[in-house]
């Protein structure tokens, strides 16, 4: 009995797919100086940034003035598709890919709308305040 509830764990535990695999893992470790005037654009309430870094870019998006966040621009619905990447729409509220029509929140990048089901894959932040440090 012991060996079968070992197997059935580690089926269990090895059979997860990860949900982002189809996303190519690229290390990120950046520092942004949010008084450098290439950065200013992040100084409000709900305001964001793209950066370079990851597998087709980073959304940073400022929560709050004392938390961020950011996320992949890579698209995790239908990734392996070359369109499949998101960009911050009009309202700056709302990551969109026209690829795809899947709409996530910027405030913790869920789906809201299109085919997309997975949130956007995000990266760890931390903020001191004044160097936003992002890293996976």
């Amino acid at each position: 009995m012991k060996v079968l509830l070992m197997a059935f764990t580690v089926f269990v535990l090895c059979g997860c797919k990860n949900q982002y695999e189809d996303i190519p893992l690229v290390n990120v470790n950046i520092y942004i100086n949010i008084q450098s005037p290439d950065y200013q654009n992040l100084s409000g309430l709900g305001s964001w940034s793209y950066i370079d870094g990851g597998s087709k870019g980073i959304i940073v998006f400022n929560v709050d003035n004392e938390n961020y966040l950011a996320y992949e621009r890579h698209c995790p619905y239908d990734p392996e598709n070359s369109c499949a990447k998101v960009s911050v729409d009009e309202t700056n509220l709302y990551a969109v890919d026209t690829c795809c029509s899947s709409r996530y929140q910027l405030l913790d990048g869920i789906p809201i709308d299109g085919p997309g089901t997975i949130p956007l894959k995000a990266y760890n932040t931390s903020f001191d305040g004044n160097i936003i440090r992002i890293w996976n």
